[in-house]
């Protein structure tokens, strides 16, 4: 595990760069830094306030998804847990889709749970995706024909294909547990035994356990979204609730839709709020300052401490993992 402190300066020092690369030459970025420090002089500072509280929620939300399937195998306290969702943050920045997120994880647990942790992360992510495109599917319905007073052609079409997309997904998610019995019945599928050995760890997953699962990705949902709302009465954007949940619930169905890593166009993906928060009449500055702020606060400050904890592990992981593979051996 000696590599961890190198791969730890490694990350940061992209980290940085790519801060760099993507921010530093936008014109708009100055235009955000001066809207930044003149809310912070007026404005009332228990929004913002409340955005920083919740930040840790957000991501215990996000660990306690993975967390609590990953204790059947390994006793790995929570503390550890949210550390590796946090060094998993910190590699999916650099990805798209954040694939990165499930290399970080499996650094913190043992070699043998190491796919047990990828299948798992992948469960939670399948469910957070659900609730994503669930209440992005409310947000589109609600805010179309705001944003087009004469409804394109394709979207009667798309809300009628909506609903059975999503009956469909949430039927499949609730069949998890039934994959590695399909799969026995493959015999195509005999030669990739280890595979199969692998997915067999869904059979351990129950309609409570997946219902659990979906409850916790609709709370970190609800948190981040309260987050982005608390922002935009920060930066002084009052479109008022139901509004203001339907447009972030837009923003962040299409956002999710760009295959591109969190770090690769910040400011464009900026663009698509000045569209949503434009139909209140918000100013761009405004809107980009509150899209930038969640990013910092959700995104590069736990992506940091990930970063950190790749030199925590390399004192702290390696006499505790020797002792548990001694006693196991």
């Amino acid at each position: 595990m000696r590599w961890r402190p190198a791969l730890g300066g490694l990350v940061l020092l992209l980290l940085g760069a790519a801060l760099w690369s993507d921010l530093a030459a936008k014109d708009d970025l100055g235009t955000i830094w001066k809207a930044f420090w003149l809310h912070m002089q007026g404005a009332h500072w228990a929004w913002l306030a409340a955005t920083l509280a919740l930040m840790p929620l957000n991501w215990l939300a996000e660990t306690q998804k993975w967390h609590s399937f990953m204790q059947r195998y390994e006793p790995l306290s929570l503390r550890k847990a949210l550390l590796a969702v946090w060094v998993g943050v910190s590699f999916s920045l650099f990805t798209p889709n954040r694939i990165g997120e499930y290399g970080g994880r499996m650094l913190l647990v043992r070699p043998e749970n190491r796919w047990k942790a990828v299948l798992f992360n992948i469960v939670g992510n399948y469910s957070q995706y659900l609730v994503l495109l669930t209440a992005g599917a409310w947000g589109l319905v609600w805010f179309a024909p705001r944003l087009w007073p004469t409804p394109p052609e394709w979207l009667p079409v798309l809300a009628w294909l909506a609903l059975p997309l999503l009956v469909l997904l949430y039927a499949l998610y609730f069949a998890l547990g039934q994959v590695p019995r399909l799969l026995d019945r493959l015999p195509w599928l005999s030669r990739w035994r280890r595979t199969r050995e692998e997915l067999a760890v869904l059979q351990d997953l129950n309609i409570r356990e997946l219902l659990e699962l979906l409850a916790w990705a609709f709370v970190r949902y609800g948190i981040y979204c309260t987050q982005y709302y608390f922002l935009l009465n920060f930066f002084g954007i009052t479109p008022g609730i139901t509004a203001a949940y339907a447009g972030i619930a837009l923003i962040f169905l299409i956002q999710t839709s760009l295959p591109l890593p969190p770090l690769a166009g910040l400011l464009a993906r900026g663009n698509l709020a000045l569209q949503v928060w434009s139909v209140f009449g918000a100013n761009a500055a405004g809107s980009l300052a509150a899209t930038f702020t969640l990013w910092i606060i959700n995104l590069i400050l736990p992506a940091l401490i990930g970063t950190f904890s790749l030199f925590y592990v390399q004192s702290t992981k390696t006499p505790e993992y020797e002792d548990i593979s001694n006693s196991s051996a």
